[in-house]
């Protein structure tokens, strides 16, 4: 029997791919998923943001996403990684990218 439950939406990161970039802002997850790295704690969360699929993992348990792979319909990705520096200062730094296939 179907219940109101089963039809529950997860929360999802407010991340414009278009937008994203070195001085974007911390992303909090809410509703990770997966555990990708085994130690038995969610800490990925994939989601559809317009044109593009993200994966995000929090593998620090923070709260806040430590890494972050835009994959654009078109191919092309881009992956960051989180830093908050000693003042308090937040930005990402762009860890890999280019396009997937034969693009």
């Amino acid at each position: 029997m179907a219940t109101t439950e089963s039809f529950l939406v997860p929360d999802v990161p407010d991340v414009d791919p278009n937008t994203f970039g070195h001085d974007s802002g911390a992303v909090a997850l809410t509703d990770p998923t997966h555990d990708i790295d085994g130690d038995g704690v969610l800490d990925t969360q994939t989601f559809d943001a317009g044109d593009a699929v993200v994966i995000a993992s929090d593998l620090d348990s923070d709260g806040d996403a430590d890494h972050l792979t835009l994959i654009h319909e078109d191919g092309d990705y881009a992956s960051w990684e989180f830093h908050r520096d000693g003042d308090g200062v937040v930005h990402w730094e762009q860890t890999d990218g280019g396009t997937l296939g034969n693009g």
